[in-house]
């Protein structure tokens, strides 16, 4: 967590006074559904009066553009839990499957279908986790324009859980208009730990305003990192992206990094929305020129 000076934007913490979700978001995004612990500005040149930070959330530097991960890409990055998780529960199932066919014309019909039903959803929730580690995509990019001044995403479309050899994928790219259908919100949520270990949890939202109305968000995409206990994470990366988009602002803040995950598995924009940035991603020395030339925003 960075120590920030306080921002002038309120705690908000009760339902939403602007926007209207679609249906197909209440359904699916739990962050749709809840109160909204701040409300970021609408008029992105306003400074929330905190210090920028991109806190490792940076996947790719182009010459025009800067591509931001979310929050399932930084759990997504680290993959030994869930080898070691799917690995088990593959075991578990297979044992119990074993004795299964053993009890097959010794045991009870009832006690049959609950073993075989427990084998299956252990094989389900196995395979969720192997698809995870070593076959599905560690990141969805989000892509922010400063020169066309354009928002690219590319949605992510879960896998099937009950059909476990169905892979999630991302969606085609889709693009929205910075200063008309862009939103940002701050969201807070109880999770546990342990048995009786809560803590609260804070993850900034990017909304996307379907094109064509004026209030209806069809796209809410959890950007950087979560944090606990307090919201100023979120805070200064919205400020890194507000500064970038309007003021001239770094890619990256003296002592950001990009994030460390495997890029070759993170998909990339289609050629003509990268050629619009400029080129291909910039290596980390021409990063770090931008950097040091820009330590201020609109130097």
């Amino acid at each position: 967590m960075n120590v920030l000076k306080e921002t002038w934007v309120g705690v908000w913490q009760r339902q939403e006074n602007e926007l209207e979700f679609s249906l197909e978001l209440l359904r699916k995004n739990a962050h749709a559904r809840r109160a909204p612990y701040r409300i970021l500005p609408s008029d992105f040149k306003k400074s929330l009066s905190v210090d920028p930070y991109a806190l490792s959330s940076v996947l790719r530097v182009y010459p025009n553009g800067l591509e931001i991960g979310t929050v399932r890409g930084e759990y997504a990055a680290h993959t030994r839990w869930s080898k070691f998780v799917s690995i088990a529960l593959f075991i578990f199932a297979g044992f119990v499957a074993f004795n299964l066919l053993d009890s097959v014309f010794t045991g009870s019909f009832i006690g049959t279908m609950f073993s075989a039903l427990i084998a299956y959803f252990c094989l389900c929730v196995g395979m969720v986790f192997w698809r995870s580690a070593m076959h599905q995509v560690v990141d969805d990019p989000v892509l922010f324009n400063r020169k066309s001044r354009m928002v690219y995403a590319r949605p992510y479309i879960y896998g099937g859980f009950c059909s476990f050899w169905v892979r999630g994928h991302h969606g085609p790219a889709v693009a929205y208009r910075w200063d008309d259908q862009i939103r940002a919100r701050i969201y807070n949520y109880v999770y546990f730990r342990g048995a009786n270990l809560a803590s609260e949890g804070f993850e900034l939202a990017l909304l996307a305003i379907r094109d064509g109305t004026p209030s209806v968000v069809e796209q809410l995409i959890p950007l950087g990192t979560q944090a606990n206990s307090f919201d100023s994470d979120q805070l200064s990366l919205w400020e890194h992206i507000r500064q970038y988009m309007e003021e001239g602002g770094p890619p990256l803040q003296p002592g950001d990094k990009l994030r460390a995950t495997d890029l070759s598995r993170v998909p990339e924009f289609p050629l003509e929305i990268l050629a619009d940035t400029g080129g291909p991603a910039l290596d980390q020395e021409a990063i770090d020129r931008l950097v040091q030339l820009k330590r201020t925003p609109g130097v």
